[in-house]
């Protein structure tokens, strides 16, 4: 759904990007998706900083799939932040 939410956003369709998050936020409450998920949306919508907060959310409960985001395309914008260098620094990644 993640990858789904990223096409939406970048191609402009923001209602339906915006309906993918509504449903990823729900099954993240239910403990079914990462928060990795909601910020691939986030930063094809251009969203840097609810990007990084569910970013966070997902290192500070040692969840998600952290090695993805310096190889995955959907965070390729996220990459020359400080806080993405930040993050891969605590995470114990190097880019």
């Amino acid at each position: 759904m993640s990858d789904l939410g990223y096409c939406y956003a970048v191609t402009g369709k923001r209602a339906e990007a915006l309906q993918i998050l509504k449903e990823l936020e729900e099954r993240y409450d239910r403990h079914e998706a990462l928060g990795q998920y909601l910020a691939g949306v986030y930063t094809g919508l251009g969203d840097k900083d609810q990007a990084f907060h569910w970013l966070e959310k997902d290192f500070e409960q040692r969840g998600g799939r952290f090695p993805l985001i310096m190889t995955d395309y959907g965070y390729q914008d996220l990459r020359s932040d400080p806080r993405y260098t930040d993050l891969v620094r605590r995470m114990g990644l190097q880019p």
